[in-house]
């Protein structure tokens, strides 16, 4: 199995490749998908999209405006943790030039968690940028964690360390992987 290292770094160059058309209609794609899975439930962990991930401003706006609980995770003694979205208006640039809610209401059950990353296995491991912040944020909340991905970052299997978080289901604009 190829390391975390050399995955993340192959996967990385891939997905900063894709011309912004591409990532817009594939995170479309991935939303709608999202959205008709999960749409109906009443409170969500999402994540604030850069650097070409899947984009989540579609799937927030959305949820946002049918009155579902959204909740974004923000940067806070050295970790993250879940802070409520009020809109665009309430959004600031967090420590990772990232935007992030003003808010310090935060939560820790959601009914769904999606969760971004660089490389996700069939095994339902992830790879993120190697912090680690995600999975010990993971560890906090409880939810259905939800991997958002374009399909050519799964892989089949994933090396992990102890501290790794599985994911219960990876959307792509292809397929859904169901634990």
């Amino acid at each position: 199995m190829r390391s975390k290292e050399f995955l993340r770094r192959e996967m990385l160059n891939l997905r900063n490749g894709l011309s912004l058309a591409d990532a817009d209609e594939k995170s479309r794609i991935i939303g709608e998908i999202f959205l008709n899975l999960f749409g109906q439930k009443e409170s969500f962990l999402l994540y604030s999209s850069v650097n070409n991930e899947v984009r989540t401003k579609f799937i927030i706006d959305t949820l946002y405006k049918n009155g579902k609980l959204v909740y974004l995770p923000k940067y806070s003694k050295g970790g993250f943790i879940s802070a409520l979205y009020n809109g665009e208006t309430s959004m600031v640039k967090g420590k990772f030039g990232v935007m992030e809610p003003d808010s310090m209401d935060s939560r820790d059950k959601f009914d769904v968690i999606a969760i971004p990353g660089v490389v996700f296995g069939l095994d339902f491991n992830r790879i993120g940028m190697g912090k680690g912040y995600y999975d010990t944020m993971l560890k906090k909340v409880k939810g259905l964690k939800v991997g958002l991905s374009y399909q050519f970052q799964i892989v089949d299997g994933i090396d992990t360390d102890p501290w790794d978080e599985k994911m219960d289901m990876i959307i792509t604009e292809e397929n859904i992987y169901r634990r």
